[in-house]
């Protein structure tokens, strides 16, 4: 344990080495999906293989993250991949187990993520990011996003590791999506199953 929390990185990170770790998990993410996964089961492997290498090879948890692809549950009509995925690994790390421990850490960092996401991408809709696909970092369909949210996520939680917001801080925190579209009223594209 560090003082602010549990330790997950090991080695190269608590060195510094941080661009090696992001041009790794972008690597692995491009790979994972290059074999056949959808964007949630790449990103979530990936990013997991650094931050949960202890269930990272359980059955039940590569599945569960399975049904967050295209949109949720291949609807593009919804949440990124690499936005839930994010969700689901802060909630690993930091949720609770007993209801006696602190409600609002993993709700608060999950929060924090989701606004590190917007900011980046401008939105969190699948269609509208695969429609307007953010640069050539990859040749994959989706490609590029996924390698940008791994490594976006991967440094979030890199951060968190090295320096801890407050709880205060955290709790405090708020996700602002008056600037993005409303999912409701976006035609997505065609689902990809």
């Amino acid at each position: 344990m560090t003082p602010n929390g549990p330790s997950f990185i090991s080695g190269s990170a608590q060195n510094g080495d941080s661009d090696a770790i992001l041009a790794y998990v972008g690597d692995l993410t491009l790979q994972l999906h290059e074999t056949g996964f959808h964007c949630s089961e790449a990103i979530f492997r990936a990013v997991g293989s650094i931050f949960l290498s202890d269930v990272i090879s359980n059955e039940t948890i590569l599945r569960m993250a399975m049904v967050f692809r295209g949109g949720m549950a291949a609807t593009m009509s919804s949440h990124c991949g690499g936005l839930t995925v994010g969700l689901l690994v802060i909630g690993a790390l930091y949720g609770r187990i007993d209801p006696n421990e602190n409600a609002a850490l993993a709700p608060g960092l999950a929060r924090m993520y989701w606004k590190q996401f917007l900011d980046f991408f401008k939105t969190s809709h699948c269609s509208t990011l695969r429609r307007e696909e953010p640069g050539l970092v990859a040749p994959t369909r989706c490609g590029g996003i996924m390698v940008q949210s791994a490594r976006l996520m991967t440094a979030f939680l890199l951060d968190l590791e090295r320096a801890m917001p407050a709880i205060e801080t955290i709790r405090s925190f708020r996700v602002d999506r008056s600037e993005e579209p409303c999912h409701e009223q976006i035609v997505p594209l065609l689902p990809f199953d």
